[in-house]
């Protein structure tokens, strides 16, 4: 049995949605990698535009996430299945946030970053972009394999471990260089903390999705 049919009744309409919120979300991840990148790279006009199109994949993305909560509404479902996947996509809507915040100040402050975190930067958004996709696996899962949830959620816990090594190296290096000044140490704090924040919340959307697997097989 399709485990979607657990939470609905008439369910491909919110399905389709659904899967169309899960490729906007991975869109979102590539094109944030790509546009940090960028901005590493030195291409600054690439930043811009690229926060741009981010804006408007967030926008889209809402406007979706909108309709699926409406969709639920209006579903024949029990109130603990409701409740369930109104709780789901309210954590899941984190996770795009995360990479606009991000993103905006690296484009509002257009920091100095040091050459030689480049390629550790470099490093976490590609682990960063893997959890998202692993993220958007674990979701298909919910809803077409719910043995499979738990691989693609540990596989969110594995890239996100990645990251948190990456993000406390660089700050070990921040904080013991003594030529950084006070304020561009916190600067470059508050820039790897974004950015680790986006898999932290990965990872607690894809604990959601466990959670909602293991509720629902029994």
């Amino acid at each position: 049995m399709n485990p979607l049919s657990l939470f609905f009744k008439k369910q491909y309409a919110v399905e389709e949605k659904i899967q169309r919120l899960l490729r906007y979300l991975e869109d979102m991840a590539h094109l944030y990698q790509e546009t940090y990148k960028a901005f590493l790279d030195g291409r600054v006009e690439d930043l811009t535009q690229g926060n741009t199109e981010l804006g408007k994949i967030e926008k889209e993305l809402d406007d979706l996430g909108r309709q699926i909560q409406m969709s639920l509404l209006h579903e024949s479902l029990m109130p603990d299945s409701r409740d369930d996947l109104l709780w789901f996509l309210t954590k899941m809507d984190k996770v795009p946030s995360s990479f606009k915040h991000s993103l905006s100040d690296i484009v509002l402050e257009k920091p100095e970053i040091p050459e030689d975190f480049h390629l550790p930067l470099k490093d976490m958004l590609g682990h960063t972009h893997d959890a998202v996709k692993a993220l958007a696996n674990a979701t298909d899962a919910l809803f077409s394999d719910l043995r499979a949830v738990r691989q693609h959620v540990e596989e969110v816990g594995r890239q996100e471990s990645m990251v948190d090594k990456i993000e406390y190296k660089l700050l070990q290096s921040v904080f013991e260089d003594e030529k950084f000044e006070l304020a561009r140490k916190y600067q470059l704090k508050g820039i790897l903390k974004q950015l680790g924040a986006v898999t932290n919340l990965a990872e607690d959307v894809a604990d959601a999705v466990l959670i909602l697997a293991t509720k629902h097989s029994t």
